[in-house]
């Protein structure tokens, strides 16, 4: 790639800003244009549940890096500026505000879009989304007068927003259509203990059910679910996110099964059954390949964009390795509950066509005789052969088991190696046999009985 060559990156999320420093530090040379429509870019959107219920003091605290920065690099940032169109005959973009920009390298980037429920009354003030930061200081100046709440889905976003309405006396109800909270991680028997926790915090769960409007004049005053009227004077919609997809689709870019652009293992785009040389997608817009099925997945998750960030950089400087699947492990905190998963759960496996054994364990995360230990669950699936998912709940202890079991998975690991992997011990820290190791255990018992 020539010093003079310019990269446009449409998006600056984890992926496109990332990818951009990198570049900037290895190439001072280039010219490289970054897109966004926010105002503000460079700042943590996983952080803000954590400034509505106050353990972060403001969103300020969520911006990594200021303007300044970008010009000391040599970036073009520009901000509150959208893509209207990309032509790649004439290998340009042109700007929401009808600037045509031409590019040598084109990077997509553009993330997700929340869903919005084809519901009655999500227009009507009051009803919030958690998107940017000017989503969470309007959640936040609107929980300061509010008495009655609704969080509108189940998944990670609005169950970690669930202790700022909580903490602050606020009647929360949370409602999710299918039968469980996080029904994308967890298995229902695991799922169980997330509700449990939530309602002796004080919230009310539903599950099961849908909403069937949003109801008010000009502001929200209720909600209706399953013929039941629920007061609420804010509703929050966290009904899930899909792929950012349509420019890409638009350009004639290929979207794959599971929703997202199509890309190689080098990040380039297909377009009439052809791979671009010239034009890349990753990021949470873009499908991945999972480690265990060997199928196009999605995996909207910070840690990963970033990951893909650094094999991009050196996939547009002309040295790139090829980016190998996933496991995708995630965990996520509400209030002091610690919820993690990797791989796949039981519904996941059956849809794949895999029959699950799995063993479900309750552990401590300390020698039972030292003070301050607590409670850990964890279950562990198995196709029969190899361990291909896992779930761990508790108040400590959790993303570390998850990080071993996302290297374990990956690496084709089986419930008798898991059982056999030594773990350390002290008091303070880890009991003398870790719970694990005994799902491992007992995991391997299930299967080999099943044989």
């Amino acid at each position: 790639m020539s010093s003079s060559d310019r990269i446009i990156f449409i998006g600056a999320g984890g992926l496109g800003l990332t990818a951009a420093f990198n570049l900037a530090r290895k190439n001072p040379d280039l010219k490289i244009i970054v897109f966004s429509r926010e105002t503000t870019v460079a700042y943590s959107q996983c952080g803000m549940p954590f400034v509505l219920d106050g353990k972060i003091p403001g969103f300020d605290n969520l911006i990594l890096y200021n303007p300044e920065v970008f010009k000391d690099l040599g970036l073009d940032v520009r901000t509150g500026t959208g893509i209207a169109s990309i032509d790649t005959d004439r290998k340009s973009v042109t700007t929401d505000k009808g600037e045509e920009v031409h590019y040598d390298k084109l990077v997509i980037g553009t993330g997700t879009v929340p869903f919005v429920p084809p519901i009655p009354g999500t227009g009507l003030r009051g009803v919030h989304r958690l998107i940017n930061l000017d989503d969470g200081r309007s959640i936040l100046k609107s929980i300061s007068s509010s008495k009655n709440a609704v969080i509108i889905g189940g998944g990670p976003i609005g169950l970690e927003t669930a202790p700022a309405f909580l903490d602050r006396g606020i009647n929360l109800t949370i409602i999710e259509r299918m039968p469980q909270l996080l029904p994308s991680s967890l298995d229902p028997d695991m799922a169980v203990l997330l509700e449990e926790y939530l309602i002796s915090k004080g919230a009310r769960v539903m599950t099961g059910k849908g909403v069937s409007s949003i109801n008010g004049a000009e502001r929200v005053e209720s909600v209706t679910v399953d013929g039941e009227t629920i007061p609420a004077d804010m509703v929050l919609l966290s009904a899930g996110v899909r792929p950012n997809v349509e420019l890409a689709r638009k350009a004639g870019f290929e979207i794959g099964p599971a929703g997202g652009i199509v890309v190689d293992p080098y990040f380039r785009v297909k377009m009439n059954n052809l791979i671009l040389d010239d034009v890349f997608a990753a990021g949470d817009c873009a499908e991945v390949i999972s480690a265990i099925t060997n199928k196009p997945m999605l995996c909207a998750v910070g840690s990963v964009a970033n990951r893909q960030a650094s094999y991009l950089t050196d996939q547009l400087l002309g040295k790139g390795a090829p980016y190998g699947p996933v496991i995708c492990p995630t965990v996520c905190v509400v209030g002091d509950l610690h919820i993690g998963s990797v791989g796949l759960n039981s519904r996941a496996c059956e849809s794949m066509g895999i029959k699950p054994i799995s063993f479900k364990a309750t552990g401590n995360t300390r020698a039972r005789y030292y003070p301050g230990g607590k409670k850990i669950n964890i279950k562990l699936i198995s196709d029969g052969e190899r361990i291909v998912g896992g779930q761990v709940i508790g108040e400590e202890g959790v993303h570390g088991r998850i990080n071993t079991l996302s290297l374990g998975i990956k690496k084709g690991i089986t419930p008798i190696e898991l059982a056999d992997m030594e773990t350390c011990y002290a008091p303070p820290v880890s009991p003398m046999i870790d719970p694990m190791t005994y799902a491992a255990e007992m995991l391997a018992l299930r299967c080999a009985r099943k044989k």
